[in-house]
């Protein structure tokens, strides 16, 4: 009876691997989910439309120092006719019915404080492409959190339906020794609540890819397919700590600072400049038929208008854009400290992981191996019921704390590589661009 008992068992366990080996897809790699997400993401179009806006604000800006065409045309009805008897005839200086046409060029010649806000559009323009590399840097890091969640997810359902597998196979050896009075009603009570308790398991890791695959199609707007085995980290130690500190000080969150410091100093200068005098010239064409004393439907004027404007608001304006200066210059070195503690706390989550994965897959064997023995103690009958639940149960608890050790690690890894201003593949962005 012992041998037929370990028989059904082994059967048992062989056919639930093969059915998740007919079933355990393979789901797309971490990379497609990425170039979705670069194209689908919510926050990717919001920011690309953001860095657009920054870009027509940058030209509006420049066009302030650009000239300007004016064209005009007026039609005035007057009460009276006025006109002189001239020796070569009627000369009509103001007709009745007047039509005037403008032609105005406008040429700023000098304006230094329109030409420190340009300079600020711009370094805005720049700080916007810098965020919206930024986005799609943290757009990178939540599709790989939910990527190795729904495979950490995958692979817990499919450890859940071995430990059914198991529980169900030891429940039918319990009743063929209750039968053969081997064993005792307890016995059989206990070995249906493992069943059960193993059902619940695996309602609760089907939750879990059900909720992780719903958040990682709406990170990245692709649906996921079902995934295949968790793939095992080779637990490699990684580059020097200093390596990775050096790449995050220019990262795009701190390259997005820089140029808003920039813009901050822009600013301020444009508000020191707007106390100087600006210069500019202008030319007119007239065309009408009020030709007056000159006799001339059409006529210009050049001017050349120095200018200068004073009063007590553009001096608290400069004030105010020194200090907007030095709170943005606190801002730069918050975000560069910032960009230097993401780096750090990835990398040590890494060690931490290495550590994490290597114990626990030792205590996944252990625990297998103890849910073995325990089995054939009992079968032996130097073993109870209460020692074969529990060793199950801790060898499913051994392989969830495996599981989530590598889905962490492999999370760590990417999250690292995505603090330093890399791609998750470990490749940097612009090397990336040239080689597509």
């Amino acid at each position: 009876m012992h041998k037929r008992g370990l028989g059904m068992l082994a059967a048992s366990m062989a056919l639930v691997v093969l059915a998740q080996a007919r079933q355990a897809g393979a789901t797309q790699p971490l990379g497609a989910f990425l170039e979705q997400a670069e194209k689908q993401s919510f926050d990717v179009r919001e920011s690309r439309a953001l860095e657009q806006q920054r870009a027509a604000e940058a030209d509006g800006a420049l066009g302030r120092l650009l000239p300007s065409l004016t064209a005009r045309g007026v039609y005035t009805h007057n009460q009276y006719e006025a006109a002189v008897t001239a020796p070569q005839g009627r000369l009509v200086i103001t007709p009745q019915n007047q039509l005037d046409a403008f032609l105005q060029l406008d040429v700023p010649i000098i304006d230094l404080a329109n030409y420190h806000r340009y300079q600020s559009a711009r370094e805005l323009q720049r700080a916007a492409g810098a965020q919206h590399d930024a986005l799609r840097v943290d757009v990178s890091r939540s599709v790989a959190r939910a990527y190795y969640q729904f495979q950490g997810a995958s692979a817990l359902v499919r450890s859940a339906d071995s430990s059914i597998a198991a529980a169900d196979a030891n429940l039918k050896l319990v009743d063929e020794r209750r039968s053969a009075g081997a064993a005792t009603d307890l016995d059989h009570e206990r070995a249906a609540a493992s069943v059960a308790r193993a059902q619940q398991d695996a309602a609760d890791a089907a939750l879990g890819v059900q909720l992780s695959a719903r958040a990682l199609e709406t990170l990245s707007g692709l649906s996921p397919e079902p995934a295949g085995t968790f793939p095992e980290d080779d637990l490699r130690v990684e580059a020097p700590l200093e390596g990775w500190l050096a790449r995050s000080k220019d990262t795009p969150v701190v390259r997005a600072a820089r140029h808003q410091t920039q813009a901050a100093v822009q600013n301020r200068k444009a508000a020191g400049r707007s106390l100087l005098p600006t210069l500019s010239g202008s030319g007119q064409e007239r065309v009408t038929n009020a030709t007056g004393f000159a006799g001339r439907n059409s006529s210009y004027t050049l001017q050349l208008v120095l200018g200068w404007r004073f009063d007590y608001g553009l001096l608290a304006g400069r004030d105010a854009q020194q200090s907007a200066l030095e709170a943005q210059l606190v801002r730069l070195e918050r975000s560069e400290r910032a960009a230097e503690d993401a780096t750090y706390e990835a990398f040590r989550r890494v060690e931490a992981g290495i550590a994490k994965s290597r114990a626990a897959r030792v205590q996944e064997q252990a625990a297998a191996r103890a849910a073995e023995l325990s089995q054939t103690r009992y079968e032996a009958g130097v073993a109870t019921q209460l020692d074969v639940t529990q060793a199950q149960r801790d060898a499913f608890l051994a392989s969830a704390a495996r599981i989530q050790a590598d889905s962490d690690l492999a999370y760590a890894r990417a999250a690292l590589r995505l603090a330093a201003g890399m791609t998750v593949t470990g490749v940097e962005p612009s090397t990336l661009e040239k080689s597509q």
